[in-house]
C-alpha cells in the first residue's frame, strides 16, 4: 500500500514539474516586438515658380518736356534713353518720338528711346525776375510780343525790368490759323497758340498725364479763326489726387503781384504778352485763365496776359 501512495506521489511530482516546465516556458517566450511604424520616407518637393515679368504700356509722351517724360517712365519702371534730333516748329526739350512707340506693351526695366526736339536758340530779353530764399529763376521772353514764360511755384517776386526801344509792330492779320498742340506740355501749346494769334483759355480735365499735358482742343489744327479768338485747351489735372485750389483773381495786379498772389495759392504763372493801346496798362495783367474764383490743381499754372504798349 505504501508503494501505491509512492507511485501516486511520483505521478502527481511529475505532473506537477510538467506544469511547471510549460508555464516557465509560456512566461519567457518574448512577446513580440512594439511595432514601430516607420515613418514614410519625406520626400522634400521643392517648386519653383518663376512669375513673369510684369508688363506696363509705355506712356504716350509727344510733346512733354524731356525732363518731365524722363520722370514718367521711370515711375512706370522703365528706363529712358534720349537721343536728340531736329525738328523744325517742335518746342526745343519736347518729345517728338518714341521707341517702342506709345501704348505697347513692354516689361518694367526695358529702354525707351525718346527723340528730343533740337530746336534753335531763340533771342530773349529778360522780363521778370522770381526770387526765393535759396534760388533766382529769370524768366523769359522772346522777342515777339506772345512768347510765354513761366515764374517758379514758391517764391516772392520782383520785377527789374529794364527800358527798351522797339520799332511800332506792324498791323496784325485778320485771321489766325490753329495749330496742332495735342499732346504738349502747357507752355509748349501757349507758345504755339499765342504765336499764331491765338489766345488760350485752359480747363483742367481728370487725366493720368502729367500735370497740364493738353489733352484736347476746342478746334481741329489747320482752322481759321479770327486774329486772337480764344480756343478752349483741356489740361491734364495729373495723376493721383492732388488738392483742388482756388484761383484768385489777378486782372489789374502787375506781373510781380500776380506771381505773388499765385504761389499764395499753390499755384504758379505762365504768361503772354498781350497789346495794349493804354500807357497805363502797360505789365499789368488784363486777362487771366482759369478765371479768377476757379478751380485749378496744386502747382498747377494759370495763363495771365501782360499788356504790352504798342503806341
Amino acid at each position: 500500500m505504501l508503494l501505491g501512495i509512492g507511485a501516486l506521489a511520483l505521478v502527481g511530482l511529475g505532473f506537477l514539474i510538467t506544469y511547471l516546465v510549460v508555464e516557465r516556458n509560456h512566461g519567457s517566450s518574448s512577446s513580440p516586438p512594439p511595432t514601430t511604424a516607420a515613418a514614410p520616407p519625406t520626400t522634400a518637393a521643392t517648386t519653383s515658380r518663376t512669375s513673369a515679368a510684369g508688363m506696363v504700356p509705355v506712356p504716350d509722351l509727344r510733346g512733354v518736356q524731356a525732363a518731365r517724360a524722363r520722370s514718367a517712365l521711370s515711375s512706370v519702371g522703365l528706363h529712358p534713353r534720349e537721343t536728340t534730333v531736329a525738328a523744325p516748329g517742335k518746342p526745343a526739350g519736347a518729345v517728338v518720338a518714341e521707341s517702342p512707340k506709345p501704348g505697347a506693351q513692354v516689361a518694367k526695366g526695358s529702354q525707351v528711346l525718346i527723340s528730343v526736339a533740337r530746336g534753335a536758340a531763340r533771342p530773349a530779353t529778360t522780363s521778370a525776375t522770381t526770387t526765393s530764399a535759396s534760388t533766382t529763376t529769370a524768366s523769359t521772353t522772346a522777342s515777339t510780343t506772345t512768347s510765354a514764360s513761366t515764374s517758379t511755384s514758391t517764391s516772392t517776386a520782383t520785377s527789374t525790368s529794364g527800358t527798351t526801344t522797339t520799332a511800332a509792330p506792324p498791323p496784325h492779320p485778320q485771321t489766325a490759323t490753329v495749330p496742332d498742340v495735342t499732346g504738349r506740355t502747357e507752355a509748349a501749346a501757349v507758345q504755339a497758340l499765342g504765336t499764331a494769334g491765338v489766345l488760350p483759355s485752359l480747363a483742367f480735365v481728370p487725366s493720368n498725364d502729367p500735370l497740364g499735358t493738353v489733352e484736347a482742343q476746342a478746334k481741329q489744327a489747320g482752322t481759321t479763326v479770327p486774329y486772337h479768338a480764344h480756343l478752349q485747351v483741356n489740361l491734364s489735372t495729373g495723376p493721383g489726387n492732388k488738392p483742388s485750389e482756388q484761383v484768385p483773381n489777378v486782372v489789374g495786379q502787375q506781373l510781380h503781384q500776380a506771381v505773388a498772389s499765385l504761389n499764395g495759392a499753390n499755384l504758379r504763372l505762365i504768361y503772354l504778352r498781350y497789346p495794349v493801346g493804354v500807357r497805363t496798362k502797360a505789365g499789368t495783367i488784363v486777362q487771366q485763365s482759369p478765371l479768377g474764383g476757379a478751380s485749378a490743381p496744386e502747382n498747377a499754372q494759370v495763363l495771365v496776359f501782360v499788356g504790352a504798349y504798342t503806341g
